[in-house]
Order: structure tokens, then sequence, then C-alpha cells
């Protein structure tokens, strides 16, 4: 699937499924070391200074919503 196809797929979900999808994503990186806690908060901090207050607030709560014990 190219990236306009993923794309076109997520635009159509709704934000629980969208969450859904990003959970299961997350944890699946979990599982391979991809992605870890400090990953998550490097993220963060990068993208913070280009967020909007409640954007920020936002992505803080999925961030931790991800760090929850599965």
């Amino acid at each position: 699937m190219n990236i306009n196809e993923q794309y076109e797929n997520y635009r159509k979900q709704s934000s629980d499924e969208l969450m859904e999808t990003l959970m299961r994503l997350t944890a699946e990186q979990k599982q391979t070391g991809e992605m870890t806690e400090s990953k998550m908060e490097e993220i963060y901090r990068m993208l913070s200074p280009m967020l909007s207050e409640g954007q920020k607030a936002k992505m803080r709560e999925i961030i931790d919503r991800l760090n929850r014990p599965i």
C-alpha cells in the first residue's frame, strides 16, 4: 500500500478507529523495541514547539494513554 492509499484509509476512520489503530501499532512497536516511553517523550519534545496549547494537551493525553499497560 503506498502512502496515498494509507492516507485515504486513515482519513476515512473515525477518531475512535484511529486511536485503536494507533494503540495496536504502538503495541507492536513496543514489542519489537522500536517504540519506548522515552522515544515518545522525545517525539513530544520535538513537536510541541510547533503545536497550539490544545494540540499539546491532546498529544500528551494520547502519549499517556499509549504508555498505560495493555
